[in-house]
């Protein structure tokens, strides 16, 4: 049902230290070797069609990231905060790039329930004032915008040539009370909202209105001894015709 198939391949190396009890910092160097086979040109965009072939990029991230959240795993109270800067100089496409992600987590604890609220913004830009390659760009979907797929929303040319954005801006506001509060195995219900965009580009997609986009509904959470594991319903309340929508999402490892 794809454009293309991408095979990838990825190392780094880098380091991190705390620069506080709280506060971490990140230098990673990355090498990435990309192989884009076409598969349907009559669907494939035009944009990936360009990186037919292979495509190398040098990635320089620097992060930066504030935890004070009492928990990985299950979160009650506390603040996350983190801003992810990566640099990919002209390689042999001849086309860099600079990246900015900020993610915003905090949680409140009342009585055993929880409420926490969500955000993640980010840009990119071409160094060369050319096309951000698609694979590069922001997608939304999925858990950052549940009740749509995880290429459902955003800037694309038909339902199997996604192209992205250049910028995301997206919000999630969860209210979680334990049904089962066993310290060991607790099971949560989840009620949600959520609401965000993805829009820019330098080319221009059949489709690509930079409308907002949101959406609501219920999951439950089980913390069980392999680990969480996750069940949501979503039902956009705002949304556009091209958009691919995903009621039902299964998520394991981390729920949040």
């Amino acid at each position: 049902k794809s454009s293309y198939n991408l095979s990838e391949f990825t190392t780094n190396f880098g380091f991190k230290y705390l620069l506080t009890e709280d506060i971490r910092h990140s230098i990673i160097l990355g090498y990435e070797l990309k192989d884009y086979e076409i598969t349907n040109s009559s669907t494939a965009s035009a944009s990936v069609k360009k990186l037919s072939g292979n495509n190398a990029d040098i990635i320089l991230h620097n992060d930066l990231v504030y935890n004070k959240l009492d928990s990985f795993i299950r979160p009650m109270k506390g603040t996350y905060i983190s801003l992810d800067n990566a640099i990919s100089p002209s390689t042999n496409d001849d086309n860099g790039y600079i990246s900015n992600v900020f993610n915003y987590k905090k949680y409140y604890n009342y009585k055993s329930n929880i409420f926490s609220v969500q955000t993640k913004l980010g840009n990119i830009f071409s160094l060369q004032n050319k096309e951000i390659p698609v694979d590069n760009n922001f997608s939304l979907g999925g858990r950052w915008l549940r009740g749509f797929d995880s290429y459902g929303i955003g800037p694309r040319n038909s339902r199997t040539s996604y192209v992205g954005g250049t910028n995301i801006a997206v919000s999630k506001f969860d209210y979680q009370k334990p049904l089962i509060n066993n310290s060991d195995n607790p099971v949560d219900l989840n009620l949600f909202f959520d609401v965000g965009t993805v829009f820019g580009n330098k080319v221009d997609p059949t489709n690509a209105k930079e409308s907002i986009r949101a959406s609501y509904g219920a999951g439950i959470k089980l913390y069980s001894p392999i680990g969480p594991v996750g069940f949501s319903w979503g039902f956009p309340i705002s949304k556009e015709d091209y958009d691919i929508e995903r009621m039902f999402i299964f998520s394991i490892g981390n729920l949040n």
